[in-house]
């Protein structure tokens, strides 16, 4: 039962931007459903999700002014305000939708879209197994754990502070024999570097090294083989810096076969386990049945990262799945990686996750500009084009997705929320446009018969046939990241000779070939084509 202030503010809110919703075409949501399409409905309608992500209220105009009907996410820092239920007032008043974090305090709010996760559950965290214990004195850097002087990766390091009389010791889970031991150790100004370092091993002194002030490996045999389970290193002595803390890369031990023993890669995991993301969907459900739950996951389910195994992968990613709604991914190939030719993957993992969510709309987050805080200098930075967020955008569509989401803070040269150039902001206002305008019938059922698209060579090109109002509507993307043009040819089962086919928005028709027609697609260009459904055309429409 709701609380007498949370249905009186509710009722204030409806009140208060009435008249905001009047000017802006915004309607109170009384339900949300999701179709068996995949596609949301509000208030019965069909209704094609148009997000932006966690925005202060102050660009809550350049959201509306973009086409986008939505925002998610919300957090005190970034809203302006300090509380969820001020800040939905500020959604209302600007005619959009919100997609919030659960507060049951938003129970039937009339701009509540849905409500979602923590972002990126599945984010992974490198976790090791090894055991390496810092003396009582030492300081720890939780950014540097312990863990790193024993993962093999000889260029990260783990900061000892202080450096002079640190000791540490590494653990083993078996008794092992040792003839020699090394060091890595890491030279940077400023800093001490180790000079004489003990290596006792339980308890028992094996060695006294003399390093050089030198990056590198330093390996020292011992006089004889040693065996033990803890082995402890002690910085003795050091060549002075500016600063007491220091740093060493690795620490190795090798055995008689010339094996580290004491290696122990470090393992990813996500940082929610799927358990803990399903049981907040249950509280979440059970507060308020009325409205979906999304989730935006990394696109670490695609193959190409190998963050997780594939095992992993296959025991994650269904779970995740599991405990929401709606599902999305976020995959910046230019803002993220500096790699414009890695653009398909946002078709792919789109395929990927809509095969796998079954009944559950999946959304896809799209970049929009340059300005990553680790693609490197901004000058090195590939530009994120009009042409490269309409193809996103598309070919995440023909693969099944029946939401958008943009993703617009850009950290360089300085940060902000809304980092989006004007020529892209005329480029996401004319798409949102469209996919709006366009809603009923991208959300519509496939017709009964075979569309197909096929270029000359092998130029990557996708298309989505929908069936709506006695019309086909064909979406049609070249994504090819290699950014290069083509002729195509659409084959439609039936499709007489001469029939006439608008492209939309484009001023121009297509006369067909029997069973097809042909058109060009310049670099990833996005075409959409429209015609009346011809006798002869098998026509009544399935499910996708």
């Amino acid at each position: 039962m709701k609380s007498r202030f949370a249905v009186a503010a509710v009722v204030a809110f409806v009140v208060v931007s009435a008249t905001h919703a009047a000017e802006s075409g915004w309607i109170p949501i009384e339900s949300v459903t999701i179709g068996s399409r995949r596609e949301f409905q509000v208030n019965g309608q069909p209704f094609f999700p148009l997000m932006a992500w966690l925005q202060d209220p102050e660009n809550f105009p350049a959201v509306k002014e973009c086409g986008m009907n939505a925002t998610a996410g919300y957090w005190k820092g970034s809203g302006g305000t300090a509380d969820v239920i001020e800040y939905m007032q500020h959604v209302q008043r600007a005619g959009l939708y919100g997609v919030m974090p659960f507060d049951p305090r938003l129970n039937e709010h009339p701009a509540l879209l849905g409500y979602i996760h923590d972002d990126e559950p599945d984010l992974p965290q490198q976790v090791s197994d090894a055991e390496v214990i810092p003396a009582e004195h030492l300081v720890v850097n939780r950014k540097t754990p312990l863990w790193k002087i024993v993962d093999g990766v000889t260029h990260t390091w783990s900061v000892l502070d202080p450096l002079l009389d640190a000791s540490i010791t590494i653990r083993v889970k078996q008794p092992v024999t040792v003839v020699s031991v090394a060091v890595w150790p890491t030279v940077s100004s400023g800093l001490p570097v180790p000079k004489e370092v003990v290596f006792s091993g339980d308890g028992r002194e094996l060695l006294v090294a003399t390093m050089r002030a030198e990056k590198g490996q330093q390996k020292f045999d011992l006089s004889e083989p040693a065996t033990f389970r803890e082995l402890k290193i002690t910085v003795r002595s050091t060549y002075p810096g500016e600063n007491p803390w220091g740093s060493i890369g690795e620490i190795e031990a090798f055995d008689s076969a010339g094996r580290n023993v004491l290696l122990a890669p470090p393992r990813n995991q996500p940082r929610a386990l799927p358990a803990v993301s399903l049981a907040e969907y249950r509280k979440i459900r059970a507060a308020d049945p009325d409205r979906p739950v999304f989730m935006t996951l990394t696109g670490n389910f695609h193959p190409h990262f190998d963050k997780f195994t594939d095992q992993q992968r296959k025991e994650l990613y269904p779970a995740y799945i599991q405990a929401t709604d709606v599902v999305g991914y976020d995959i910046y190939p230019i803002y993220g990686w500096n790699r414009p030719d890695w653009l398909h993957l946002v078709q792919e993992a789109t395929a990927l996750l809509t095969e796998a969510a079954g009944p559950r709309p999946v959304y896809a987050w799209i970049e929009t500009s340059r300005g990553g805080q680790w693609t490197g200098p901004l000058e090195r930075q590939h530009e994120v084009t009009p042409a490269h967020i309409k193809s996103e955008v598309w070919m995440s569509i023909c693969r099944g997705a029946t939401a958008i989401g943009y993703f617009t803070h850009v950290w360089k040269p300085s940060y902000h929320q809304f980092g989006v150039p004007d020529e892209n902001r005329q480029a996401l206002r004319e798409i949102n446009d469209q996919i709006t305008r366009l809603a009923p019938a991208i959300l519509a059922a496939a017709p009964a018969t075979d569309v197909t698209i096929q270029s000359e060579g092998d130029v990557r090109l996708d298309v989505l046939a929908r069936q709506h109002d006695g019309h086909l509507y064909l979406f049609a993307v070249n994504f090819d990241s290699r950014a290069v043009a083509t002729e195509a040819r659409v084959a439609i089962g039936g499709l007489p000779e001469g029939w006439k086919i608008d492209v939309v928005d484009e001023g121009r028709t297509i006369a067909a070939e029997a069973g097809g027609f042909r058109d060009r697609f310049a670099p990833l260009e996005v075409h959409i084509y429209r015609f009346a459904v011809p006798e002869g055309v098998a026509s009544s429409p399935v499910a996708p």
